[in-house]
Formats: C-alpha cells, sequence, structure tokens
C-alpha cells in the first residue's frame, strides 16, 4: 500500500514538473520567434502571464469548435498590444462622393459587378508594411492607396513616403487625401526617406498626386464595391477585440466589436465569397507575421466593426 501510495505521488509529481518544463520551452521559442527581449525580470514574469492567459484564450477558440476561424499567438500574445489611436470618424472623413448617389441603390445586383475582385492579381498593390516603424497607421494606409491609385492609372507601382506624410500632415489638422493634394502631392519613399519632424517635401519631386479624397456614403454596400472596382479603398475599423488581434484566418465577424469606436485603418484591396459568406479582402498594418500574411478577411454586408461606415479613397 506505502509503496502505489508513493508511486503515484512520484507520478503526480512528475507531472507537475513536466508541464511547466513544456511551457518554458513554448514560451522561448515564442519569444525567439518574434524576437522578444524584456527590460527587467519583472517585466518578463507579467509579459509571461499575460502570454499564459492568452494561450489559454486561444486553445479555449479551438476546443469551441470556431472551424470557420482561426486564432494564433502571434507577436500580440505577450499583451503588448498595437498602437491604437482612437479616432472619432468626422475627423477622417473626406466629402462623400454624391455621384455614387445616382448609381443603382443598394443591394441591387448589377450584372457589372463581378462576384469576385482582388487588386493583388493586378500588381498595383505594395507589400505589407508594420506600422510600429512610423508610428502612424493611418498614413501607411493612406500611402498604399494613393500608390494603388497612381499605378492604376500609370501601370507602374512606386513606393512612396510615409515619412512625408507624417511630417507633412498632422492627424488633428486634415484629411489627408486632402493633405496630400495640397501638398502638390507624394515624393518617391527614396527621396523622402527618413523622418525629420519637419515638413520637407520640397527637397523632392512629387511622383504620386491625387486631387483629395472622397467617402462613399457610410452603410452603402454597392456603392462601396463600385468605388473599390476603380481603386482600393481606406476603412477604420475597431480592432481593439481580442480576437482581431489574435486572428489568422478565416471570415472575421466578432459582433462585439464598435461600429462608431474606430482608430484603425486598413486598405481594403478585393472582395469575394466563401461557403456562402462575402467578405472584403483587407491589408493590414502588423507586418506579414500577422493574421493570413498580413491579411483579414472581414464579413461583407454587416457593417462587421464599421468597415462600411468609414470607406474613403483618394481621387
Amino acid at each position: 500500500m506505502k509503496a502505489a501510495c508513493a508511486v503515484f505521488i512520484l507520478a503526480l509529481t512528475s507531472s507537475s514538473i513536466g508541464a511547466p518544463q513544456d511551457l518554458q520551452q513554448r514560451w522561448g521559442e515564442w519569444q525567439v520567434k518574434h524576437g522578444r527581449r524584456y527590460s527587467s525580470q519583472g517585466e518578463e514574469e507579467g509579459r509571461r502571464r499575460a502570454w499564459q492567459v492568452n494561450q489559454d484564450w486561444v486553445k479555449g477558440h479551438k476546443n469551441r469548435g470556431d472551424a470557420d476561424l482561426s486564432m494564433e499567438m502571434n507577436q500580440f500574445a505577450d499583451g503588448t498590444q498595437p498602437g491604437r489611436q482612437l479616432l472619432h470618424p468626422s475627423a477622417h472623413s473626406p466629402t462623400v462622393d454624391i455621384i455614387h448617389n445616382n448609381m443603382s441603390p443598394d443591394n441591387d445586383v448589377s450584372p457589372t459587378r463581378p462576384k469576385s475582385f482582388d487588386w493583388r492579381s493586378k500588381g498595383v498593390i505594395s507589400p505589407i508594411n508594420n506600422e510600429d516603424q512610423f508610428g502612424n497607421n493611418f498614413a501607411v494606409v493612406d500611402r498604399g492607396c494613393v500608390e494603388s491609385f497612381q499605378a492604376i492609372k500609370t501601370g507602374n507601382l512606386v513606393g512612396l513616403s510615409t515619412w512625408e506624410i507624417v511630417d507633412c500632415c498632422p492627424l488633428a489638422e486634415d484629411d489627408f487625401f486632402d493633405c496630400i493634394h495640397n501638398l502638390g502631392g507624394l515624393c518617391s519613399a527614396n527621396d523622402y526617406p527618413l523622418y525629420t519632424g519637419q515638413c520637407r517635401n520640397n527637397t523632392c519631386q512629387a511622383v504620386g498626386m491625387i486631387q483629395g479624397g472622397k467617402a462613399v456614403p457610410a452603410g452603402q454596400v454597392d456603392q462601396m464595391v463600385d468605388a473599390l472596382l476603380e481603386r482600393p479603398l481606406a476603412v477604420l475599423i475597431d480592432s481593439s477585440a481580442a480576437s482581431f488581434e489574435r486572428y489568422q484566418n478565416g471570415i472575421y465577424n466578432d459582433t462585439d466589436c464598435s461600429r462608431t469606436e474606430v482608430g484603425h485603418a486598413m486598405q481594403v484591396v478585393g472582395y469575394g465569397e466563401e461557403d456562402g459568406q462575402e467578405f472584403w479582402i483587407c491589408k493590414n498594418t502588423w507586418g506579414n507575421t500577422w493574421g493570413d500574411q498580413g491579411y483579414v478577411r472581414m464579413k461583407k454586408g454587416a457593417d462587421t466593426c464599421g468597415i462600411e461606415s468609414h470607406a474613403s479613397y483618394p481621387y
């Protein structure tokens, strides 16, 4: 009897030791994968606790059987939140495009609208960026839209300067598209490669010109499609949900996110349908290790996280 108890206790102890060792190994592998270095032991302990909570959350999501949406332990799994700027929609809304109001009413089926479309196949979408490099999510997205707009017109995709927007278009003063027009356009990334803290766009020649920006009327999905078929769009969403931060692939449709408290921009590059579910194809600014190689599919027709209420584009 004593021998049996001893064997049971030894097995229990071994199990208790093995689990933390396995957890420590996974924690170490995650740190290496995402290049994490912490300033103190206290910070690392706190980040590890957050990482373990998120690991349990992701595992719980898988156990619930949500097969149509995958989550992962990505670069935000230690509680390092992506930078957010809470933005009232009116602070980043160009004039509503009244021309689109003359088109067919929303929800009408138009034979001219394909069932799916993706600007990436046209060679007019620039590579994925990480907004941490620039500190301004909106500048990254709007620069990408101007790049695509210019590429569609000229047939040549030229990398434009995000730093010029950061230096010359303070967020609180103007809509970015209108500001870019007022600057006379954007210089190439090579000609304006660094942040200076002062607007120095007179030191380079603009190569990406637009007339300003226009907004799609809120909630008008078909008009949003019509605008998208002409050029990629900039949209504002609420990205604060943990499910969005941990997104890996699938069609995202978390109803807990807000449609009005938006603070994150993305570029919509296309749309499609899978198993009866329609979606927008969105280029995010959190690097190509996030989501589906930097992209996310957002449910179309449900104003998911406000995506269909805050769309705009350069013209």
